[in-house]
């Protein structure tokens, strides 16, 4: 009996009712914002096959294998985290022998074991150690609600209904559902916008939405814009939570508000905004989670990797069965984001230093630096095939690639300005980082100093179209933002009073009201100098105020610590003005998030590339005359992906962008690859020959390349009348017609 109630681990308790009702209020918004856009019976069948399918077998594996059990917010996060991670595996395995509809019977075998085991049922089913308080689980819910939002709004909010109104669309979406559809049907990816080349892509974002859509039949449209979005965010915000308690727990001031203000800075934070018409870079987790997949689950792997680690170096790698979390977690990150395991890597070699400076075991830092560089070498041979999707080491480029760079360019120093400009705001909102103190001896957060440092780094050092690059220190950034919520408990730690919490959020409010003038005030001048002045005599100003209001209210602590930790937590606040504006300010908006564009479909041209879903064959190729979102004086954007998205069919020539073909090519020629004309100039020409100038011939050389089906798009130009002639006509729409090669 001791020995089985040793194995059990320790003694456990509930969570609280009113803890209960925060969460449950969490999920509810969810729940409502996801039934704003999608049917009842897809909402239904979208919720039992994340909860039954992912959340709860990942939810049995972290407990059973990682011996966790801390508090409910951790455990269904990371839960959900290995459950998408053992779903991605199981969907390579299962497709790769024509087994994708089956994909989900992994959960109920995981299941069946969790409940029929004693022990294991006593591991999984166990309560938590550590639940919530109260006032801590209400104020992550409402730093959650916040966000979630936030991101609603700008996303979901202004991009829905998809494929309805060709003005406001977002074509990385259709890239998106495009690479699902071939994920649906191909192991490895292919390009199907293009003929089913082979794809070097991080696509495990792609095989997981494609297991869901075989397990529940809920259209890829659907899955894409309007659902599988939500949990990973969710999931993600409860992981950032988590890093930040096993930082924070020992902060006397800091155990309760810490995590919850760690969600709201990941979410929203990152950047301090004075200038009222140029954004200085948009880092937060709110700006990807719904225009880019990718770096959702990214995001979602990388923190649970990072929780993992932390354990891991903390407990000198014990238990080792968390290991195997972390080898899992490791190799799906591979897959999910090329910037994880770079980032990760750097983290355990500042761990390995620290332990070795320290005279302690360095055998788990060296372990998981080992693994990190063995499955990224792995991963750039098998699933990049050595591309770099167009990065190259040019240090500082991305000063010039920023917003503040075209407003200075007038002056001789205008990257370095732009440099300072964007590191002064960066640093301003993450401040909070200079007050760690003695946390800096703890392995678990220098290890996630080196992700922070690695992200950094990788976004100054590097550069690729798009300001990609930023994607490392997108990746970092909810690190960043754990460590800076738990410098600042630190530093108001030092005051020696509960009530600390008090000043901290006073300082937030006073920040936002003081920077929100700061930028009404400055908005007409021009140059840096007199926003940053605005902004810097702001921050000081709420400082000074809340240190003079605490003394006079008979506070304990230093004067000039409630000064400092004033206006720390008013600049770390305070920089989530502008996406906070953003909810009903456009203008604001577009300083920090994407908006929608030209290039998108007609319900018509939708309702064709559908038809040809519902009666073409897996494979059938097609051929379009539209290959371009925004032609101009020759000049084609060739992010042309709607039809293979849409269809789920691959088209022999529809855009060309996104292609490894088209990096490698841009990479040479310097341009941008979303520009560059198509390589093939022939084949091109002998495709759109057959829409304006149609022939036996024609048809014939189309016929050859494997084409069955011809989408003729009434918007991309003239189709001749002819054309029915030579082939048999399958479907029409006010813009699109549909012909089958006889």
């Amino acid at each position: 009996m001791r020995a089985r109630a040793r194995r059990r681990g320790p003694r456990t308790a509930g969570p609280t009712l009113s803890g209960l009702v925060a969460g449950l209020s969490v999920v509810l918004l969810a729940v409502v914002l996801l039934a704003l856009h999608a049917t009842l019976f897809e909402l239904v069948r979208f919720v039992l096959f994340t909860g039954v399918v992912v959340a709860l077998p990942g939810f049995a594996l972290w407990r059973l294998i990682g011996g966790y059990g801390r508090n409910l917010v951790e455990d269904l996060s990371a839960g959900f985290a290995v459950g998408t991670a053992g779903q991605v595996v199981v969907y390579l395995a299962a497709a790769s022998i024509g087994l994708q509809a089956w994909s989900w019977v992994w959960a109920p075998v995981v299941l069946v074991v969790a409940f029929v085991d004693s022990d294991a049922r006593a591991r999984v089913w166990r309560r938590v150690e550590q639940p919530l308080r109260p006032l801590q689980a209400w104020l992550l819910a409402a730093s959650t609600a916040v966000v979630l939002l936030i991101v609603y709004r700008r996303g979901p909010g202004q991009f829905l209904p998809a494929y309805t109104d060709p003005l406001r669309a977002y074509p990385d979406l259709a890239f998106q559902q495009a690479l699902a559809a071939s994920a649906k049907y191909d192991v490895p990816i292919s390009t199907f916008w293009l003929g089913g080349e082979p794809m070097k892509y991080h696509t495990f974002f792609h095989q997981a939405t494609a297991a869901t859509q075989w397990g529940t039949r809920i259209d890829l449209t659907d899955l894409i814009h309007s659902l599988s979005w939500l949990p990973l965010f969710l999931a993600g915000c409860g992981l950032v939570f988590a890093l930040a308690t096993r930082l924070a727990r020992t902060a006397e001031s800091g155990a309760t508000w810490a995590g919850p203000l760690a969600v709201f800075i990941a979410g929203l934070g990152g950047a301090v905004q004075p200038l009222a018409g140029a954004g200085l870079g948009g880092v937060s987790t709110a700006v990807a989670a719904y225009l880019s997949p990718t770096q959702n689950l990214g995001v979602l792997i990388a923190l649970a990797l990072c929780v993992v680690a932390v354990d891991l170096l903390r407990s000198d790698g014990r238990p080792r069965s968390r290991w195997v979390l972390l080898v899992l977690l490791a190799l799906v990150a591979a897959g999910s984001k090329s910037t994880i395991l770079p980032v990760v890597g750097v983290g355990f070699a500042f761990a390995f230093l620290q332990l070795g400076l320290a005279r302690r075991s360095t055998r788990p830092a060296f372990y998981g630096g080992l693994l990190s560089l063995a499955v990224f070498v792995a991963a750039l041979i098998t699933i990049f095939g050595g591309s770099t999707w167009g990065t190259e080491i040019k240090p500082f480029e991305t000063f010039v690639q920023l917003a503040p760079y075209p407003m200075l360019v007038s002056n001789p120093h205008a990257q370095l300005l732009s440099g300072a400009t964007t590191l002064l705001s960066w640093t301003l909102a993450a401040s909070g980082l200079f007050f760690l103190g003695r946390r800096w001896r703890d392995t678990g957060a220098v290890f996630l100093a080196g992700v922070a440092v690695a992200g950094l780094l990788g976004t100054l050092l590097t550069t690729q179209s798009g300001v990609s690059q930023l994607y490392f220190l997108r990746t970092s950034f909810p690190v960043i933002a754990v460590l800076a919520a738990v410098g600042l408990a630190n530093l108001v730690g030092r005051l020696g009073d509960r009530r600390a919490v008090v000043l901290v959020g006073s300082a937030g409010l006073l920040g936002l009201v003081a920077m929100a003038i700061a930028r009404w005030q400055s908005a007409d001048l021009r140059g840096i100098k007199g926003p940053w002045l605005w902004t810097v005599g702001a921050v000081v100003a709420v400082g000074l105020l809340v240190a003079v209001v605490w003394k006079l209210a008979r506070r304990p602590g230093s004067f000039f610590v409630a000064l400092l930790g004033g206006a720390v937590a008013a600049c770390m606040i305070g920089a989530t003005l502008v996406p906070l504006q953003a909810f009903i300010s456009v203008k604001a908006s577009n300083l920090v998030f994407a908006h929608p564009f030209r290039g998108g479909a007609t319900a018509a041209e939708a309702g064709a590339a559908q038809w040809l879903r519902r009666n073409t064959a897996p494979g059938d190729l097609i051929a379009t005359n539209a290959h371009c979102i925004i032609q101009s004086a020759g000049v084609c954007d060739s992010r042309h992906f709607w039809l293979a998205a849409l269809s789920e069919r691959p088209v022999l020539i529809e855009g060309w962008s996104y292609s490894n073909q088209a990096n490698r090519i841009a990479l040479t020629s310097g341009g941008n690859p979303s520009l560059i004309p198509y390589w093939d100039s022939a084949k091109l020409a002998a495709n759109d020959t057959a829409f304006k100038a149609p022939s036996l011939a024609a048809i014939e050389r189309l016929r050859k390349a494997g084409v069955r089906w011809l989408y003729a798009d009434n918007r991309a130009g003239t189709v001749s009348p002819a054309l029915r002639n030579f082939v048999r006509l399958r479907h029409a729409t006010m813009d699109a017609t549909i012909y089958e090669i006889r």
